[in-house]
């Protein structure tokens, strides 16, 4: 019993130490390799990031604070200043937002430019036609909104292909927009031909399609003969 205890407590030789080293190197590198694999393996795929899917369609509304500073005005023509102010600004971080990448925040702040445009739109279309004051109100968001379709145009090239589509949208929106200020500016200044009556005989009767406008001697009879 002791002479066993004696040869577990006796040192290795070196020799024999340095043939089991290089075994347990390799036995070593083997095991990491296989946790290498096992890890390769069982991780996930890379998902897209939410910039690079298309995403929905970007909204169209009016944040609380936004609609908070239009209706605090009620003159139409600081109410169609202020809109297109705050109009130029949802292009402006668009247009930032677009150049960072950040390609579905850019185009939901065009969703909002959208909604501050109708909405002033909205709040310039009174019943009954356009006073001249209010026409040329029209005028100046017509020419403001002609501008924004270049500007729309450039945020447009800088988005991929899936985000550029809403761009499109917004472009034909603006146009549209464009022909109902112009409707709006155009409908009193337009002269309209007066209304003609039906063709009439020399008294004003009604003449029928059967017979023309008789003379005035053959109308009616000279009671004296």
């Amino acid at each position: 019993m002791n002479t066993n205890r004696s040869a577990m407590l006796t040192p290795e030789p070196p020799a024999a130490a340095r043939r089991r080293a290089p075994r347990l190197i390799l036995l070593l590198a083997l095991v990491a390799l296989a946790y290498a694999e096992a890890g390769a393996q069982e991780a996930p795929a890379p998902q897209p990031t939410p910039q690079e899917e298309g995403g929905p369609p970007p909204m169209r509304y009016l944040p609380t604070e936004v609609r908070g500073r239009l209706d605090a005005e009620r003159d139409p023509k600081a109410r169609a200043r202020l809109g297109m102010l705050i109009a130029e600004e949802c292009l402006e971080r668009a247009a930032r937002l677009a150049e960072q990448d950040q390609f579905i925040a850019a185009t939901g702040q065009v969703g909002v430019y959208q909604a501050v445009v109708e909405d002033t739109l909205g709040f310039l279309h009174k019943p009954g036609r356009p006073g001249n004051k209010l026409r040329d109100i029209f005028k100046r968001v017509e020419i403001t909104l002609r501008t924004h379709v270049t500007r729309l145009e450039t945020i447009r090239r800088g988005l991929p292909s899936q985000h550029a589509v809403y761009l499109k949208d917004a472009i034909d929106f603006v146009r549209d927009s464009r022909d109902q200020a112009l409707g709006a500016f155009y409908d009193d200044s337009v002269l309209r031909e007066p209304r003609r009556p039906a063709v009439t005989n020399a008294t004003g009767e009604r003449a029928t399609s059967n017979t023309g406008a008789r003379p005035e001697d053959e109308k009616k009879p000279d009671p004296r003969r």
